[in-house]
């Protein structure tokens, strides 16, 4: 009986680590996990969401950005059937911009993210920063580096 048990626990146990992903709601493929970089260059802010792991082909991609300081800025992006999305803005038009990420998987799994972000200057050079409203995590990079984040997985509705 022991022995009998102790087999069975074994295919047992296997199913249970196969099966774990899918009763969290998580995505199967590791890739499906998306991240967001933010980035400086000379002239512009650039925002760019992707598979964190390897390329992977999204159901629907949308970010939009809100200025803070300027609330003329705007700017709304979505892409379907994409493998990313990339924005990109002049550095002068606001300097403090509220972001709302959402991303579809080809598994109907959402992730969402709802942060602040904002570039500026101070003595030591630019820099540019993100705070998560989620986790309350910021994170601050300076060019060349970029800020970069994963986007959580989302409430469905």
């Amino acid at each position: 009986m022991k022995r009998g048990a102790m087999v069975a626990v074994i295919p047992a146990l296997l199913a249970l680590i196969l099966m774990t992903p899918g009763l969290m709601g998580r995505p199967t493929v590791l890739s499906a996990i998306p991240a967001l970089v933010i980035g400086l260059t000379e002239s512009q802010v650039v925002i760019d969401l992707h598979g964190a792991v390897d390329h992977y082909m999204y159901r629907h991609i949308a970010i939009m950005l809100h200025g803070e300081d300027n609330v003329s800025f705007t700017l709304l992006a979505t892409q379907r059937e994409s493998y990313d999305l990339q924005v990109n803005f002049s550095r002068n038009a606001t300097h403090a911009i509220d972001l709302y990420v959402l991303i579809v998987d080809r598994g109907g799994n959402t992730f969402a993210l709802n942060g602040t972000m904002f570039q500026g200057r101070d003595d030591a050079g630019d820099f540019i920063s993100m705070t998560d409203r989620g986790t309350l995590r910021t994170g601050l990079s300076r060019p060349p580096a970029d800020v970069r984040a994963l986007v959580p997985r989302g409430t469905a509705g």
